[in-house]
Order: C-alpha cells, then sequence, then structure tokens
C-alpha cells in the first residue's frame, strides 16, 4: 500500500511522483522506507489470514467475525480507495489519498472492537489473527499522524527551519503518549508495537539529517518498547471461552 505497483517503468516513477516525494522528504514525521516495507506486508498477510478463517464453514456462526464482517469489508474497500489516489502526484489525489488513511482509523478501531481484542480470550488460529489487527490500528493512529503531516504541508503551511525539530519531537511525543494510553483503553499491548517501528523508522532516516529528531524518536521508542514489555506482563485477564 505503500509503494507504487504499477507497470511504469522506474524513471517514469521518478518524474511523475515528484512532488509525493517531496512531501515525504519534507515530513519530518515519515518513517525510513523500510518501516512501510515491513510492516504493511505483515498486515495484510495476518488480515488475509483472518478474512480466509473467517469464511470457513466451521466459523460461519462465529459471533465475532460475524459482527467484524462489514468492518473487514469497508476496510478492503477503504484500502481501494486509497490505493487509487495515492497512485497520483497532483495535490487533490494526494489531499485524497491522505483523508482516506486518517478515515481508515476508526475503522481499524472497530474492527478491533467487534473482534474483541483484549476483551476475550479466543481460541486458535483466531488468536494469532487477531494480532495482525492489532497492528493495523496501532499502524494507522501513527500514518494518521503523518497525514497529518502531510495535509499541513499540502496546505502551505510554512514552519521556521529553527523550529522544526522541536516541534517534530513534540509531534512525536503526543504520538507516543496517545499511542501509550489507547493501549491500555484497549488492553492491547500488540497495538504498540507500530509505534515502536514508526520510531525506529524516523530515528533511522534522520541520523544524518536531523540528529535531535533522531536521539527524540530513539529515545521515544525504546520508552515504548520498555511500556509494551510491561504492558504485555500486566495485561487484565480475558473472558475465557470454549475452544
Amino acid at each position: 500500500m505503500s509503494y507504487l505497483f504499477f507497470t511504469r517503468s522506474r524513471t517514469q516513477r521518478k518524474s511523475s511522483f515528484s512532488k509525493q516525494r517531496k512531501e515525504v522528504d519534507e515530513n519530518l514525521l515519515t518513517p525510513a522506507n523500510e518501516t512501510f516495507g515491513i510492516m504493511w506486508p505483515t498486515i495484510y498477510t495476518g488480515t488475509t489470514a483472518l478474512a480466509v478463517h473467517q469464511a470457513l464453514p466451521d466459523q460461519l456462526d462465529n459471533p465475532r467475525y460475524q459482527k467484524a464482517v462489514p468492518w473487514l469489508v469497508s476496510s478492503y474497500a477503504l484500502n481501494n480507495v486509497f490505493t487509487y489516489f495515492f497512485a497520483k502526484d497532483d495535490l487533490l489525489s494526494r489531499r485524497a489519498a491522505a483523508l482516506t488513511t486518517i478515515a481508515l482509523l476508526p475503522n481499524a478501531l472497530m474492527l478491533h472492537e467487534a473482534l474483541e481484542i483484549g476483551k476475550t480470550n479466543v481460541p486458535q488460529p483466531e488468536r494469532t489473527f487477531q494480532k495482525s489487527i492489532s497492528l493495523y490500528a496501532g499502524w494507522l493512529t501513527a500514518a494518521s499522524v503523518i497525514s497529518g503531516g502531510n495535509l499541513l504541508l499540502q496546505s502551505g503551511i510554512k514552519i521556521p527551519e529553527s523550529l522544526k525539530g522541536q516541534l517534530t519531537c513534540g509531534a512525536l511525543s503526543l504520538t507516543a503518549t496517545l499511542g501509550i494510553g489507547v493501549a491500555r483503553k484497549l488492553n492491547d499491548p500488540y497495538y504498540l508495537i507500530p509505534f515502536i517501528a514508526a520510531l525506529a523508522g524516523i530515528a533511522a532516516k534522520q541520523k544524518n539529517e536531523r540528529k535531535e529528531v533522531a536521539l527524540c524518536a530513539a529515545t521515544l521508542a525504546v520508552t515504548v518498547a520498555g511500556v509494551f514489555a510491561k504492558q504485555l506482563q500486566e495485561s487484565k485477564p480475558l473472558e475465557r471461552i470454549e475452544e
């Protein structure tokens, strides 16, 4: 979802998507490219497996899957909308892609709620597939912050160079704090993994460009990782169901 998958030549892509690349470089909240390359395939593999599992005959009466179907379908529909706009480089399409990303977040949280993640101790393999939805919701939270930064750039707002580092660090701190609070509310430590990945990716991307941003992101990544480990140990007991 984060990279171009059409049959254009590398030269055409380089020319056609210069504005999109410029935004990515200017938005200091954007992680290194490799972060997207790791997170999205992992998420899509898990969500596809969940979609296949919920369609099996012995799962047709699964109440969680029944509640999740409309949110899963609408999620894939919105991802297709995002893909359509992301494949274009004009301003209107870039704005639409950013807004679609933000619209995906409440959808993912409703999917998380429908599957009773953090509430019910479900049997395998459903328990494993649930984790992909945790990653999905967490990653979309981080991606919504990135998209918010893109929208600000698209609006023409100029931030003084001397303030970019401080404002970026402030935004990252607020994002990490938000992630920790939501993960506790959801009783879902796996929701935090994408925050760790995104912060580590920002640190890697900025290590030779803006050392203050890299240090801030790295510190927050370690902090969130510590919270993840602690929450994993302290997660509230889940209501058991028969396997």
